[in-house]
Formats: C-alpha cells, structure tokens, sequence
C-alpha cells in the first residue's frame, strides 16, 4: 500500500510542477490562481536587483521605454527584505473593480516593518501581475493627507473667496499685487529675458518629447502617473470634488514648488534659482511631446493653463535674476532691498496660481466626461 501511494505522488509531481504559474514575457507568473500567482509574485520581486542606470544608458531609446514604467511601478526591495507569504491576505475592493489585491507582512533591513501589496489583473492566461512593491510607498501623510479632507475643501474655498473680496477693494493684497506688478516693470528686462529663456528650454523639452518613439508613451505616462500620485493629486482628481482637486494643485504648485523651492533658491544671489529651473522644466516639458500634432482647438484649453503656470514660476524665477543683478550693481548693502523686491514677487504669482489650480481643476474635474 506504501509503495502504491509513493508510486502515484511521483505520477503526480509533474502534474503538481505544472500548475505552478508560468512566466509572461516580463518575467512576472501569470496562471488560474490568484493566490497562487501573487506568492510566485512577491518571490519573484525579492530576487530582482535595481536596473544600473549605466545599463539602461547603453540601450536603445526604445529599450529604455520598455523597461522605465515597469522599473517604477514595481521597484525592487532593498537587500534583506523578508516577506512572510503564510501571512498572505486578500483586500476588499470596490465591487466594479476587477483587480485582486493581496497584502503580505514583510520586514526591512533594520528589523523595520512594512507591508508588502500585489495587484493582479485578468488576462487571457488568467491572472498577471499588475504592480508589487510596498504599501506604504503610496500612502500620504501629513499636509498632503489633509489636504484630501472636506475641512481642506472648505478652507481653501474659504481662502479663494478671501482674495476675491481683498481684491474688489483697498486692502493689503492688492497693496501687494501692486507692488510686485512694480517690481517686474522696474526690472522688466531680467523678467523678460528669463521668461524668454525658460520658455525656450520648455519648448526644446516639448520637441525633445515630440521626437521620441511611440515605445516612450506609456513610460512618460508612469512617470506622471507615480508623480501625480506621490503628491495626492491622482486621488484628489479622482474624487470628482473640484475644491479638493484645486486646493492640492495649489499647494503643490505654490507652496511646495514656486515658493518652498523656486523664491529660497532666489534668495541665493538667484543662480541657483536658474540652474534648478532649467533642467526641471526641461524634464517636465518632455512629457507634453506625444500631444504635438493633435488639433490646436483641443490643446487650446492645457495651453491656456500651461501659460498661467509657467509666467507664475518664470516671474517668481526672475526674481533670481533681480537679486544678483542688484547685488551686482549696488553690492552687498542692496541686498536686503533686492529681496524684497523678489518676495514681491509672490504675490501676482500666487494669485495665478490660485486661478489656475480652479481652472485646472474644472477643465479636469467638472468639465470631464
């Protein structure tokens, strides 16, 4: 009887090896169970290593693409990583969604906790895997959690409304505004020339993207899309709520990118305020290249918006330019007045701002299908 049973479990070991999930062409398992695929999964992410930047420079502009949304959507673990897949636990999605999603307890170097996820979709061979990496690498925290809150929506509505009434009558604000629409008259060459430079390198990063190959598409997709998501813009857009939306793209374009970033680097005698501003819209421009050649009525609207955003950073870059200029001329005691001068700036600058995340979020939020 023993050896009866030894024979029919060697008979059956090729059978059991062949229900293992297979390998699609990404080196991923795909197969009829989930479970099963989403262990196979996660093993699989624990053996991958980084792609050497010095690797993906020696290929091919298309091989590049290939491999870039991948690379990002599911990065490898540090070294040392260690997943329990005993652990394994499915999430609870929405009832349209056709996704699975399962949860593993893992640990990083340093005994550190964490929570591994694996999406799968269907596909014709049954399941394939969509996305593996850490839980926590997507959450928010801190402002930007806040900021997906009603009470967000409403402060911010009640800010708009705030600068809509300091600007029908004398107040501070327009106090303000004029004194920054001063400065860029008094230096409107450095505010020209640098707008006239950046708009420049913008328009080279946009032929730069126009020029690459179809391949390219869906890499300068997940680029934006990890952005997007990384500042709580993704989830706020999806809502559907506009003041939502509104509030986190004015955050993240004035708080944390014109004045956060830009207005401190102009206060370093402006050269670093350029060298950051160049390759940064470069790099942002590329990722408008694939809509070159679509209809000018259909871009009229996201060029309205782009020329909104970028005069609100160019101005508040020139100041830059208006601090070293002023040093240079008048030396080192004209500096705190040259700052000011910059910090005027702000104003005109974060008042297009605020226009333009309102009307980005319509044109993307009210006015989507």
């Amino acid at each position: 009887m023993r050896a009866l049973l030894l024979l029919l479990a060697l008979l059956a070991a090729p059978w059991a090896l062949a229900q293992d999930p297979m390998l699609d062409d990404r080196g991923w398992p795909v197969g009829d169970d989930p479970e099963a695929v989403a262990d196979a999964a996660v093993l699989e992410w624990l053996e991958r290593e980084p792609v050497a930047i010095a690797e993906l420079a020696a290929l091919p502009a298309e091989e590049v693409c290939r491999r870039l949304p991948e690379a990002l959507q599911t990065p490898p673990p540090p070294p040392g990583t260690r997943v329990v897949l005993e652990d394994r636990r499915r999430l609870e999605l929405e009832a349209d969604d056709e996704r699975r999603a399962y949860t593993y307890a893992a640990v990083r170097p340093g005994d550190v906790l964490d929570v591994v996820q694996v999406d799968l979709l269907p596909a014709d061979e049954g399941w394939r895997v969509e996305r593996v990496a850490f839980r926590t690498t997507g959450e928010l925290t801190g402002m930007r959690a806040w900021l997906q809150t009603p009470t967000a929506s409403g402060a911010f509505v009640a800010l708009t409304l705030l600068v809509l009434f300091g600007l029908a009558r004398p107040s501070p604000l327009r106090r303000g505004l004029a004194m920054g629409l001063a400065t860029a008259r008094r230096h409107r060459t450095t505010v020209l020339v640098t707008m006239g430079l950046l708009t420049t390198v913008f328009a080279l990063g946009v032929g730069t993207g126009a020029a690459l190959p179809p391949e390219c598409d869906a890499a300068i997709v997940a680029v934006l899309e990890g952005a997007i998501d990384q500042v709580g813009a993704g989830q706020a857009y999806a809502s559907g709520d506009a003041a939502r939306a509104a509030a986190t793209t004015f955050y993240q374009n004035f708080v944390v990118v014109t004045f956060s970033v830009h207005f401190f680097l102009t206060l370093l005698l402006g050269v670093p305020s350029y060298l950051v501003a160049i390759p940064q819209f470069f790099l942002v421009a590329v990722a408008f290249g694939p809509i070159v050649g679509s209809p000018l009525l259909s871009l009229l609207p996201l060029l309205l918006l782009l020329a909104i955003e970028l005069t609100a950073y160019f101005l508040v870059i020139s100041g830059g330019g208006i601090v070293l200029g002023t040093v240079f001329r008048r030396g080192f005691g004209a500096y705190p007045s040259a700052a000011r001068q910059a910090a005027s700036l702000l104003v005109p600058a974060g008042l297009l701002l605020l226009a333009g995340a309102w009307y980005e979020a319509v044109l993307f939020v009210a006015l989507s299908p």
